[in-house]
């Protein structure tokens, strides 16, 4: 039997979209859980997904976010929207997350003219960078009215995407074990591309256990035994050693 975990990440300033993943993390494994897998689910926050969690992909995740201020990220996901903002101006990191699934609710107040500008960018960078989105984009407005509600739109994204999610759940079932195996391996190589673009943007990320090298420690690994062996060779011929 396949085990699969899904994170449910998101970033919330006024705690409605933590609400709604903390919803989908208790109510998904029932839903999604099958004769041929068992699925689990954890709620956190974006930021922590990636100092905490180590950036650790599974096939497949669900994003929920909101805007704050002029578009900016919310509470929990500052970190992550560096990361997005610098998929989306560089070119090489188009297909750097191929292989990963994701569905994802937007959060945001149309009072504002920049009220989904923070749920675009993310959606925007994990498409560029190779994710396929699952189901369609849900954008919940604190200003809506009659069906358009927010409480409402989150609660009818949550239900509706229950279907798309089980789509992508049945395609995993149906894989056999080689490709599965080799499916879960392309989240380890994502999970290194994600740690070697937060070694670009964050000064500290090197310092935490577990963090890939960056290039400037890379350097630093190739360099220091090239020295010593100038420096013995230059010993040698002084008649040091």
């Amino acid at each position: 039997m396949k085990t699969l975990h899904i994170q449910i990440l998101y970033g919330s300033q006024t705690g409605n979209s933590e609400a709604a993943a903390q919803n989908l993390s208790s109510v998904l494994p029932t839903k999604l859980s099958n004769a041929s897998i068992v699925v689990t689910c954890t709620a956190m926050e974006l930021d922590d997904f990636l100092e905490k969690s180590r950036a650790a992909w599974t096939p497949l995740c669900v994003i929920v976010c909101s805007s704050y201020g002029v578009g900016q990220a919310p509470i929990g996901a500052w970190k992550f929207r560096e990361l997005c903002d610098l998929i989306l101006k560089t070119p090489e990191y188009e297909g750097i997350f191929k292989g990963l699934r994701y569905a994802m609710l937007g959060l945001g107040d149309s009072k504002y003219t920049t009220f989904f500008h923070n749920p675009t960018a993310l959606d925007s960078a994990m498409t560029k960078a190779g994710a396929e989105r699952i189901g369609h984009l849900g954008k919940a407005d604190a200003s809506g009215t009659g069906d358009n509600v927010q409480l409402k739109v989150i609660e009818d994204w949550s239900e509706n995407i229950v279907t798309d999610l089980k789509k992508v759940v049945e395609k995993f079932c149906a894989m056999d074990d080689s490709t599965w195996r080799e499916l879960n391996q392309d989240m380890k190589t994502i999970q290194n591309n994600t740690g070697n673009l937060c070694s670009l943007i964050y000064k500290d990320w090197q310092k935490k256990e577990g963090a890939p090298l960056g290039q400037n420690t890379l350097l630093i690994a190739l360099m220091v035994p090239l020295i010593l062996a100038i420096v013995v060779a230059y010993m040698k011929s002084a008649g040091i050693l």
